[in-house]
């Protein structure tokens, strides 16, 4: 019944360890077998960030890293084809992330994650160059998130309300959850994060949805087929990334998009 990409399953055991500091420790090899040097460094790479990077982003999309802590990644499980320094074409591109690991955000990046690393600073994932809304966008973003919340087929929980208040929204979620809500009514439960993740570092492309039409989900069985086929049935940039139906609801996730107002807008020209 659920439809999700392969590289969720990662993210499955990480999102039960989300309140800890899980790490992977991989081996660098600095000398060859015998010979004079210093002995094997371990390096610690945060597990969180691994499901990050497997679970966060679309096709197409790079981070960049320093050549040793690539290495490091490369080790603990990190996709190769991900770690890539970006083309200068993705610089700025609204839909395809070219994000960068670093200890310290360049000036005018979005943090999207921070990652603790015990005995070292914290790996920082940002967006050096993201799609900021214009003023208009952020205003329809705005007018959306308040119909949602004065709709009476509307419940929500967890912290959907004051995500909701705040419109910090991904306009792709925002604009399914709004037709959702328009034809049907959606129980909101909550707009979970992934591991690293902070409140307002980036709008909220996920939500756990526990009522679909005034029934249930996933106890309704017929409730659950109806919007997971109507979840399905959608064309980008409103299909969904992930849906993933558990004992909890059907999570609704969205890959990170640096400018997810703007793809919006070109889509809807």
């Amino acid at each position: 019944m659920a439809r999700a990409r392969g590289r969720w399953l990662l993210l499955v055991a990480a999102l039960a360890a989300v309140a800890a500091v899980v790490v992977v420790v991989v081996v660098r090899r600095d000398a060859a077998p015998g010979a004079d040097g210093p002995p094997d460094v371990e390096v610690a790479v945060p597990e969180t960030l691994i499901a990050w990077l497997d679970a966060g982003l679309p096709e197409g999309a790079s981070v960049a890293a320093p050549p040793g802590l690539r290495d490091d990644l490369l080790g603990a499980g990190a996709d190769a084809a991900l770690l890539r320094d970006p083309v200068p074409e993705a610089a700025g591109n609204s839909a395809t992330p070219a994000l960068v690991l670093a200890e310290t955000a360049p000036e005018g990046s979005r943090l999207l994650a921070r990652f603790e690393r015990e005995g070292d600073a914290p790996l920082l994932l940002v967006d050096p160059a993201p799609v900021e809304p214009t003023p208009d966008q952020r205003r329809q973003r705005e007018t959306l998130a308040a119909a949602i919340l004065t709709n009476p087929g509307t419940r929500t929980g967890g912290n959907a309300r004051e995500v909701l208040s705040a419109a910090d929204v991904d306009a792709r979620l925002l604009a399914l959850i709004g037709a959702a809500t328009a034809q049907q009514g959606l129980g909101l439960a909550a707009f979970p994060r992934l591991p690293g993740e902070e409140p307002g570092t980036a709008p909220a492309r996920r939500v756990l949805v526990d009522a679909y039409g005034g029934r249930p989900v996933p106890d309704d069985d017929a409730a659950t087929r109806r919007l997971v086929s109507w979840l399905d049935a959608q064309l980008p940039p409103f299909a969904p990334a992930t849906v993933e139906v558990s004992d909890e609801g059907v999570l609704i996730a969205f890959d990170y998009a640096p400018g997810p107002d703007a793809v919006v807008g070109e889509a809807t020209r």
